[in-house]
């Protein structure tokens, strides 16, 4: 109803009266065109007019000079209406400009000539790109001229609660001009439909009652903001329709689901592990995840993995929802640690323990007669494997390496164009479960080779360097010593980028990787041709690298060194060798999603074949319904952000709906939804911050915000203020772009430092120390 086809959009300036716009004028923006309808329906909306384009004749300012003087000169707010704001669909909160008492003539054109060229502010082009992409460049400007309220209250109402979707509604205000309201500045009065109000400012029910005939007027839920003067006459001063109400329930209520599966179907102390994989974005497709599922799954590859280096593996099907190492949580892929430990050793009196990293501890809650009686076989295989991983990794590494050269003499391109389509359905069941079963067999057995070194390497140090100096001297190593083909891989992307020549033989070599590459998903290198390239200036020359990782060992003041040397040696070329696999193991890969592309173009399922899990797609079992509702619930849960070791406990604590009054818990008020683990980055002036530097996971933390901050929102998974309401601009456009914001924590902003690792939740407005 808000938004305008551009194309249609009238040059020249023409000069609206309120009384003149009808519905057929939504071209003026929602501000304009909602003021329009509303002023025409009787509603108290002081009297004003619309600009439909800059004034470029000394006629139209005349024109706009004699409206102004014939109403008595009367002071003028002037404010942006541009196509698409206070649209259904995003608001611009306080993107564009905002003048007001303006009461000469001079201010008048210099107000106007600021409201136009808003639309070129920096945040208001970043919320635009963000908003409507490919339409960002088209959106027009409009001006409304109002008669301004001089306020006793001003405030904002909003017909259903904008954080929960309850069918409630919710009103704030505060003394004199709401722009203090709306920016966050101050923090408001603040009322409810379902709570006692202590104290009656004003007349409430009136704003109520005209905010719920503006709302049955519209059609929609609404957000109004209002004022009344000081002879306490009530006035409408905009209306539209509220932004971002959908998945905002959805979003709480799955929260809750999940919460009630996990305590369901798993013990209080388990424990899982995100780090296998920390290179996925966000929650994986159905597709990819169901692949890697059934690699942590009896007879998977990673059983197959663990029964090489001795240990017990995974024999029978595991009794979890997944039957798999690998589960969801919150839609994200977390290994079940809590159930690894019987795989390598059987069944044992530990448990395990996350922090400072995880590693089993002796419980003597799972002490029986049982496993007493099974000690000493439990101990002699545990010494058995800890000697044969110290003694035998060479033996294993030189394994993985014949096998590499083997696994790329059978690789072969295939066309699938002329294969039948149930011949290529089996060929996908084929290569899928050669892929989950045997290719993915001597990676994982790499990557146990490497934690297994990398914590031998680590308790060789230990006493030669203190903790903090081994974390740098392993940084430094790895940074020098390491020639992976992953680095000879951007070397060449770099010449490729500088030389045009060299591009068809970039893509023929590495055209089966891609950005995001281990979601089936996403394109390959190969899909993407010459856009992946950057026309770039050619590199400085590369600068020789002079430090000698071997010398630097040898350098260290301890009897410890040569051992420390060999073990270094050894980690180097495991490194080297998995990533040489990793380069060679997603060539079947790229396969797998080429087959799956050929069965979605056969049977019209387009993206959501990625929807449907592997065996699902081998037993041609297609379900469209079902692959929407699957990618719906996960986009809903994109926006909760877990840390990389994470326990049930933990998960339940932080989301109890009952306020905790431990030290490590700050509560505020929930001003937009959402479930987020990041790292605090406190900003106090948001023209001086470098965003560059900030991680992936940052919880913005700021006394207040405005919208000049849209691009620090854009950089953020969440954000916490210690000013603005429910209804304030920080609040709608958090709201909008779905990232969990809590507000009224006293000085947040100093008693939060950068690089706090917290929780937020932004469903019941909590903050809790990790």
């Amino acid at each position: 109803m808000f938004f305008y086809n551009f194309s249609e959009y009238l040059l020249a300036m023409t000069f609206y009266k309120f009384e003149e716009i009808t519905t057929e004028h939504q071209f003026l923006g929602g501000k304009a065109y909602a003021l329009g309808l509303m002023s025409n329906a009787h509603f108290p909306v002081p009297d004003g007019a619309v600009l439909s384009a800059f004034p470029d004749t000394e006629a139209e300012w005349d024109k706009i000079y004699s409206w102004w003087k014939a109403l008595g000169s009367p002071k003028l707010a002037i404010r942006s209406s541009a196509q698409g704001e206070d649209s259904g669909d995003q608001s611009f909160a306080g993107q564009n400009s905002t003048f007001l008492n303006i009461d000469d003539i001079p201010s008048i054109k210099k107000s106007v000539e600021k409201c136009f060229e808003s639309i070129n502010k920096k945040s208001s082009a970043l919320y635009r790109e963000h908003f409507l992409k490919e339409k960002s460049e088209s959106v027009k400007m409009n001006v409304v001229l109002q008669i301004m309220v001089d306020p006793l209250y001003s405030g904002v109402f909003f017909s259903i609660d904008p954080r929960s979707n309850e069918k409630s509604w919710v009103l704030e205000a505060i003394e004199g001009y709401g722009e203090d309201l709306v920016s966050g500045k101050k923090t408001p009065f603040h009322f409810e439909e379902n709570k006692k109000q202590d104290r009656q400012l004003f007349n409430i029910n009136e704003v109520v009652s005209v905010g719920n005939k503006v709302r049955d007027y519209f059609g929609f839920e609404i957000d109004m903001e209002w004022a009344i003067d000081k002879n306490n006459k009530f006035f409408v001063l905009q209306a539209r329709p509220i932004t971002a109400l959908s998945g905002k329930s959805s979003k709480k209520k799955l929260i809750q689901q999940e919460i009630e599966r996990l305590t369901k179907t798993h013990d209080a102390d388990t424990l899982w592990d995100g780090q296998t994989f920390s290179e996925w974005s966000g929650p994986p497709s159905e597709l990819t995840f169901s692949l890697w599922r059934e690699a942590f799954s009896a007879n998977g590859a990673f059983s197959t993995a663990l029964k090489k280096l001795g240990y017990l593996g995974v024999d029978q099907e595991l009794d979890n929802e997944t039957h798999s190492l690998l589960e969801r949580i919150f839609g994200r892929a977390y290994v079940n640690i809590s159930l690894m430990a019987p795989l390598y050793f059987g069944s044992i009196p530990y448990k395990m323990v996350p922090h400072p990293h995880p590693h089993l501890k002796f419980d003597y809650h799972k002490m029986t007669f049982s496993n007493f009686l099974q000690t000493p076989f439990t101990m002699w295989k545990m010494l058995k494997i800890g000697w044969r991983l110290s003694t035998a990794r060479r033996i294993y590494l030189d394994e993985c390496i014949k096998e590499l050269q083997i696994f790329k003499n059978k690789l072969v391109n295939e066309s699938y164009d002329r294969i039948e389509t149930n011949k290529l359905i089996e060929l996908f069941a084929t290569e899928s479960q050669n892929f989950y079963s045997k290719v993915l067999v001597y990676p994982l057995v790499l990557i146990i080779l490497v934690e297994s070194t990398n914590q031998s390497l680590r308790a060789m140090l230990n006493g030669v360097l203190t903790p903090a100096e081994i974390e740098q001297k392993l940084k430094l190593w790895m940074s020098h010593g390491l020639h992976t083909v992953t680095m000879k891989m951007n070397e060449d992307y770099q010449l490729a980028c500088q030389d045009v020549s060299l591009r068809s033989s970039f893509l023929k070599t590495y055209g089966h990787r891609g950005p995001g590459e281990l979601e089936l998903s996403h394109h390959r290198w190969s899909e993407l041709s010459d856009k992946i390239f950057y026309n770039i200036s050619p590199a400085l020359a590369k600068q020789e690298n002079n430090f000698d990782v071997i010398q630097d060992i040898r350098d260290l003041k301890t009897y410890k060194k040569i051992a420390i040397e060999k073990e270094w040696i050894l980690l180097k070329e495991m490194l080297e060798l998995r990533e040489a696999w990793k380069m060679t193991l997603l060539i079947p890969y790229a396969e797998i999603r080429s087959l799956v592309q050929e069965i979605a173009k056969r049977e019209n399922l387009e993206e959501s074949i990625f929807w449907h899990d592997c065996k699902e797609i081998a037993q041609h079992n297609f379900n469209n319904e079902r692959a929407i509702q699957r990618k719906e619930s996960i986009n809903i849960l994109k926006s909760i952000s877990l840390p990389p070791i994470i326990s049930l406990s933990e998960l339940k604590a932080i989301t109890e709906e009952k306020a905790d009054v431990k030290s490590n818990v700050l509560s505020g008020t929930p001003l937009s939804p959402g479930f987020v683990f990041g790292e605090v980055r406190v900003v106090i002036d948001p023209e001086n911050v470098d965003t560059d530097s900030w991680p992936e996971n940052v919880i913005l933390v700021a006394e207040s915000t405005d919208p000049g901050w849209t691009g620090l929102f854009l950089k953020s998974k969440a954000v916490i203020v210690e000013k603005g309401g429910v209804l304030s601009h920080c609040a709608i456009v958090a709201r909008e772009m779905n990232l969990p914001a809590i507000s009224e924590i006293k000085q947040c902003h100093l008693r939060l430092k950068d690089g706090d690792k917290i929780w937020v939740d932004g469903n019941n407005g909590r903050i809790t120390y990790s």
